[in-house]
């Protein structure tokens, strides 16, 4: 059975009627501050780095994520994570007792330094504890130690994750000023993270209410070193979890055409540090030829090119952006269709009409028509699908004025747009 999927005319867009407006986004001097920014209305938020210690995944209910924090390496000193292996919880410890440091990995948001030392590839290994499949828990089996940014060391073992609570609790190493806690995803709606403080022995209000979506921040990874990989603590924007990201490179940033990129949100970091460099002789240099198309939640486009920034005197990066529209969803009436997501513009339309349109675990002979409303069909061609991102021009200059059906299809669905010429 054909999927078909009709959708009003209104939920195309104008590719060349939105303008491209500038904006800056900061971490403050000396980098002491994270920002999060919302591309939807330019809201940022910002956050000292120094206020928060930890953080839990809270966006799923199979995530158990918990992450050090990397943010205050440069205008102050940041915590570290450090295992302690062969000990538990209630032995005195000394310093001669830590293991190694751990880091978070930057990967995604379900994983961090205490997510780090999984030694095998059971997926119900969380690093910190393993999964019970009898009661449907997790149970804390591994103890850490926090070296504080005052200098002061903490061990702490996360005990249990039950119907999305944390249970964890922390001490001195000789056991004094014992703190046991609770943090309940289900009070951190719509969050990523729930921070929280040894300062205040509390969670902190960290995330924006209104979502955001990226984080301009501060955290370690590897750069080359003349040859060599070498941790690095750098400044950077990591992106949300629901928000797609894809990179053109060596490109002309007034030119290129989203219809040749997929946008992915397999790595968090694909925006990342390296939008700039610094040289001793020029200063702070930015990429001048590439740029990132950006998708939101709500399926809005954007194309983002850096174009400034200030280093530690400001912490301020400049970058310009442009809204490119609404990536149109798809209705789905039987739910098989292969059709991700799809765009035609720009529309009305003088020369060339742009068909885009996201495939996904599929590929096939796609046939594509233009119609006038008797039916009639002015242009008939076909492509071979791939998955991911298509994009095809289609020549309309031999049409007359009018209001005409672009339609594409294949055995397997049939979507039809209404279009103008101009």
């Amino acid at each position: 059975m054909k999927t078909i999927a009709l959708t009003p005319v209104f939920c195309l867009f104008y590719i060349l009627s939105y303008a491209q407006t500038t904006h800056n986004i900061s971490m403050g001097s000396s980098y002491s501050n994270g920002q999060f920014y919302n591309l939807n209305t330019d809201i940022t938020t910002s956050f000292q780095h120094s206020n928060w210690d930890i953080a839990f995944s809270v966006h799923g209910t199979t995530d158990a994520g918990i992450f050090i924090n990397e943010g205050a390496s440069y205008s102050g000193t940041p915590p570290k994570l450090y295992l302690i292996p062969n000990k538990t919880f209630n032995d005195n410890i000394t310093n001669n007792d830590l293991g190694d440091e751990l880091k978070n990995a930057e990967i995604d948001w379900s994983n961090g330094a205490f997510n780090s030392i999984k030694v095998s590839t059971n997926p119900f290994d969380y690093g910190w504890g393993a999964y019970n499949m009898t009661n449907h828990s997790i149970s804390g089996t591994a103890l850490f130690a926090i070296e504080l940014s005052s200098g002061s060391y903490k061990k702490i073992i996360v005990d249990s994750l039950i119907n999305g609570t944390y249970y964890f609790q922390y001490a001195d190493f000789d056991n004094s000023n014992l703190q046991q806690k609770t943090i309940s995803k289900s009070n951190f709606t719509n969050q990523t993270l729930a921070y929280f403080s040894f300062a205040t022995n509390n969670t902190v209000n960290i995330e924006p209410a209104t979502g955001w979506d990226w984080l301009l921040t501060r955290y370690e990874t590897l750069i080359d070193y003349n040859g060599t990989p070498t941790p690095y603590n750098v400044g950077g924007i990591i992106t949300n979890k629901d928000v797609e990201v894809v990179m053109a490179d060596n490109i002309n940033p007034a030119t290129v055409d989203p219809a040749n990129y997929t946008t992915s949100n397999d790595n968090l970091t694909l925006i990342g540090h390296d939008w700039k460099d610094y040289s001793f002789g020029a200063g702070w240099i930015v990429d001048t030829d590439r740029v990132y198309f950006v998708k939101t939640t709500d399926n809005t486009l954007y194309k983002i090119q850096f174009i400034d920034f200030q280093g530690s005197s400001t912490g301020t990066g400049t970058f310009q952006k442009t809204n490119l529209g609404t990536v149109s969803p798809i209705i789905e009436l039987n739910n098989v269709s292969p059709i991700a997501s799809y765009n035609v513009f720009p529309n009305p339309a003088n020369n060339i009409l742009n068909l885009t349109f996201e495939l996904k675990d599929y590929t096939s002979k796609i046939e594509i028509k233009i119609s006038d409303i008797l039916g009639r069909t002015h242009i008939n061609q076909e492509i071979t699908g791939k998955n991911g991102l298509n994009g095809i021009e289609i020549n309309i200059n031999d049409l007359i004025p009018g209001n005409y059906i672009l339609t594409f299809q294949s055995n397997d669905f049939i979507i039809s747009k209404k279009i103008n010429k101009i």
